[in-house]
């Protein structure tokens, strides 16, 4: 049997070791983790009204006196690859009155039959306005300790297929829903 030196055991398990700690670094590093809003990150009443002025920037289809847009949050900038479905609708509440905005958020499951064919389930609504000054969460499904970090994900999945149409890149960084 071979006998190993204890000395290069040791400098083995410390090259592990550091392996791990510089692998875990830049894992922190590249993925930061959820903070709660502050100075940094903004909260949720300021992720609505930036969701809200990205989608107004969106075409309206013909016919139709309303914003609107359908985004999908996950991995990648495949579709194919995503977990959730977001649909997003933006009106007037009356004639020159102030902004609705609609926010539904669904989990998308395969079908057993055919793995390419999703079905939206679970589906969480959010319906706030947006009086002359703030933002007025009318109704929300969603838990509010998870909300910023959910409309940091639906504002990254909302900028990313903007530019998509535009033919940019998507900005880097995984999305942090569940």
């Amino acid at each position: 049997m071979d006998k190993k030196d204890p000395a290069s055991s040791l400098a083995a398990r410390a090259a592990v070791a550091a392996f791990a700690l510089i692998t875990l670094g830049f894992s922190l590093a590249l993925f930061p983790g959820v903070a709660p809003a502050g100075p940094d990150r903004p909260d949720a009443a300021a992720l609505l009204v930036r969701i809200r002025d990205e989608v107004l920037e969106l075409p309206r289809y013909p016919g139709e006196d309303f914003h609107r847009g359908e985004f999908h949050l996950g991995y990648g900038d495949d579709d194919t690859n995503k977990t959730h479905a977001v649909g997003i609708l933006v009106k007037e509440e009356k004639e020159g009155g102030p902004l609705r905005m609609t926010v539904v958020v669904s989990r998308l499951e395969p079908s057993p039959g055919d793995p390419r064919v999703f079905y939206a389930k679970e589906p969480r609504t959010l319906v706030c306005r947006f009086p002359e000054k703030g933002v007025e969460v009318l109704r929300s499904d969603h838990d509010e300790r998870d909300l910023d970090r959910l409309l940091a994900d639906i504002l990254k999945a909302v900028v990313d297929k903007k530019n998509l149409l535009k033919g940019r890149r998507p900005r880097p960084g995984p999305p942090t829903c569940p």
